[in-house]
């Protein structure tokens, strides 16, 4: 921003100064601008940096109230919350891990935490779910540099540039600018690129701002013509002192000095030196999101609460047909009728007769089966029944180890919300139109429906392809509804833990997970976006999956009367927030694993879909989302994209199909575009079926070409491990392998 941008814009804002008794009896609202919504949830959220076309004037987005009033359900609110606090408890958890002796402040912003027990706590009455649908900004830092003698000037705020304007420099024409580098700190601070620095009163225990040089005055040249910043210095205008960049936080200086007091307990000042950045950078902002399919059916919430453990393993039972003991009809009459409650059995009776009756005829039976199924809920709450048992101990386990996981890779959560998902989407997508199985197109997917010959060759030849690709079913969605939000954001690094390099070492340094700014009341902004747009489920065939993990030696493959669902979730070892076991090349030796296994197969197909629609559609492959549901062997592919929904899976399918699906198994797109990372050596790369990690659900890890077509063993395995054999592979097309 020049000397005169900065005037106009001074005066742009003067109501903001030369009021001020106005202003402290009602705040100015600050100007706003318009974006997309995903722009505003993300690049433009509240605290990032940002500046106009052209390069012109620095400023700082802060948020504006535009409450979401009716389009969120109660089940897709909390599940909002339930991931927040997933996040935040594993940030917490990781920090902590790294940096023992960092207080809980240090790793988390206080709306996230109980500042009593130090505990990541998620209260909704701290939150408000906002439309993205406009931020507004101010101009930020309010530091300018004169570009011919080099001299600063801070403002405090707006008001006070406004009201004192931009000085005069003696014997030049001033040109004043803003400095567009600004300190940034792990605690989620920036600040200003002043000369000015904090020191901690021993007596008061406060931090004072110091805003002079030792000789008194006030004002300093910033020498700044050297590339790096580090060899950046200040000197006063007066004396000629030289300063380096060196700025403490202020609340971390204050914390930790405290601390010194009190326990004794030394710090080191990289710890509260803030670290000066262009406000360009990407670590000056790292914005913290996640999206889920809404779902209507709140058992995907219900059922993860630990009171509710009982009715979670008598679903997960019966959605993976684990034999499940349930007490016999005579044993829960008798107990019924010995606690006095005779009326109730027999209107449990009528309600059972009643709904065999329906059965008989064909007839629909959901409220009878309600009606059984809140009359039992009833006896077990009161203790009067006791409720069956699963008799798989693994998974009586599971179900109670399962708050330790990590949410996102939870595969009891995501077995109950796949069945939520097939039950809304798919089944009641067929039924409403909205969904279409590509074996039995409509006349929108393929000019062959409605023709029996010309269908009998369309299903011919998709289903050979399906076959050699394993996919027992695919379905194109026509509007499947994503909710994406986000929440927070963090500084200097995207996670948990920032290693500083100091003195040739390596410090570990907790990172503040930081809210969005508050609104007046104190509430906190989530940004939430809900979109419908076109999708493809594919389910893989369980045979063929089996047969892949026994030609692989994977361990605990099941015999055939038991399903690999059950399998999974009976084997399964928490992956971890951030996949860390499987990608630290240091780490090589785990054994083949059915759940690892399983997850890098339809991870890397979800990925080679991901290529080929992109390929085969015109969209853009970092625009193309994935949600994996591995217990269940299937996953969905989605656009992303905020703009109207105009049709391209479909389209794609309607003019594409084949050609979409052959190059799913082709050779030349199996192999890696740059020779041997994926074709000899088992892992991935950008030049193959890695995506952005926007895009990714897993980082990018858990991912290998070679789980495909065959070849190199992933590399967190033991040396000594042979080649995978390809899902893909001639060899597995037999089942009597």
């Amino acid at each position: 921003m020049s000397g005169e941008e900065a005037k106009q814009y001074g005066s742009g804002h003067a109501e903001w100064g030369r009021r001020s008794a106005e202003a402290e009896a009602k705040e100015a609202r600050p100007p706003t601008m318009q974006r997309s919504r995903s722009q505003i949830a993300t690049a433009y959220a509240p605290g990032v940096l940002l500046t106009w076309e052209g390069g012109r004037g620095i400023c700082k987005s802060v948020p504006i109230r535009n409450d979401l009033k009716d389009s969120l359900t109660v089940t897709t609110a909390q599940m909002i919350f339930d991931g927040i606090g997933e996040t935040t408890d594993s940030w917490m958890k990781r920090a902590r891990d790294a940096c023992p002796d960092a207080p809980p402040e240090f790793c988390l912003d206080a709306a996230f935490m109980d500042i009593h027990s130090g505990d990541a706590v998620i209260d909704s009455s701290r939150f408000v779910m906002t439309k993205p649908d406009v931020v507004g900004y101010v101009p930020y830092p309010l530091l300018y540099q004169c570009a011919e003698c080099k001299s600063v000037r801070e403002f405090r705020n707006v008001a006070e540039q406004a009201v004192s304007g931009m000085p005069q420099c003696k014997g030049h024409v001033s040109r004043w600018m803003q400095v567009d580098v600004v300190y940034a700190h792990w605690y989620g601070t920036i600040e200003p690129l002043s000369p000015y620095n904090y020191s901690f009163d021993d007596e008061d225990q406060k931090v004072n701002p110091l805003r002079s040089c030792g000789c008194g005055w006030p004002h300093f040249r910033l020498r700044n013509d050297a590339p790096v910043f580090n060899e950046w210095k200040y000197s006063c205008e007066s004396c000629g002192d030289v300063r380096d960049l060196k700025k403490a936080e202020p609340k971390v200086l204050a914390k930790l000095s405290i601390d010194k007091q009190r326990a004794g307990t030394d710090f080191e000042f990289i710890q509260v030196n803030m670290l000066p950045v262009s406000y360009r950078a990407s670590s000056a902002f790292y914005p913290q999101r996640a999206n889920f399919i809404e779902l209507k059916n709140g058992a995907v919430v219900d059922l993860m609460r630990e009171q509710r453990q009982e009715d979670l393993l008598r679903e997960l039972a019966r959605l993976h047909r684990i034999p499940f003991e349930e007490p016999t009809e005579d044993a829960v009459k008798a107990a019924v009728e010995a606690a006095g409650l005779a009326a109730e059995w027999q209107e449990y009776s009528e309600f059972l007769d009643l709904m065999q009756r329906r059965q008989a005829r064909g007839d629909d039976t959901s409220r009878q089966v309600r009606a059984i199924e809140e009359i039992r809920a009833k006896w077990f709450a009161d203790g009067i029944i006791e409720k069956g048992t699963v008799s798989s101990s693994a998974i009586a386990r599971a179900v109670v180890t399962r708050r330790d996981w990590t949410r996102k890779y939870d595969p009891i959560r995501l077995t109950i919300e796949h069945a939520a998902f097939v039950d809304e989407h798919i089944r009641g997508g067929l039924e409403a139109k909205k969904a279409v199985d590509v074996m039995y197109p409509d006349v929108t997917l393929s000019s062959a429906a409605g023709i029996k010959a010309e269908i009998a060759k369309y299903q011919k030849a998709v289903g050979d392809v399906l076959d050699k690709t394993g996919v027992e079913r695919m379905v194109i969605l026509r509007g499947l509804p994503i909710c994406d939000y986000s929440f927070g954001f963090t500084r200097v690094s995207a996670t948990p833990v920032y290693n500083r390099e100091y003195q040739n070492r390596n410090v570990p340094m907790p990172v503040r997970l930081v809210g969005f700014d508050p609104f007046d009341d104190g509430k906190r902004p989530i940004y939430v976006t809900q979109q419908n747009n076109e999708a493809l489920y594919v389910k893989l065939d369980e045979g063929r999956v089996r047969r892949w993990l026994v030609a692989n030696g994977v361990d605990g493959v099941p015999s055939d009367d038991v399903r690999l669902g059950r399998a999974y979730l009976e084997s399964y070892e928490d992956f971890g927030p951030f996949l860390d076991d499987f990608k630290d090349k240091e780490r090589q030796g785990r054994e083949r694993k059915l759940a690892p296994f399983v997850y890098m197969l339809l991870h890397s197909l979800s990925h080679q879909l991901i290529h080929s629609l992109a390929d085969a559609s015109g969209l853009d492959r970092d625009g193309i989302g994935e949600y994996l549901f591995p217990a269940d062997l299937a996953f969905t592919i989605y656009r992303k994209g905020m703009t109207p929904d105009l049709g391209n899976i479909s389209a794609m399918w309607r003019n594409h199909a084949m050609n979409f699906l052959q190059r799913s198994v082709e050779t030349r797109m199996l192999r890696c575009g740059s020779g041997s990372l994926c074709d000899s050596r088992g892992g991935a790369c950008p030049a193959c079926i890695m995506t952005s990690e926007v895009s990714c659900a897993s980082s990018n890890l858990l991912l290998s070409r070679s789980a495909l077509k065959g070849g190199g063993r992933p590399e967190w395995e033991a040396s000594d491990m042979p080649d995978l054999v390809g899902y893909f592979q001639r060899r597995l097309d037999d089942s009597s392998t």
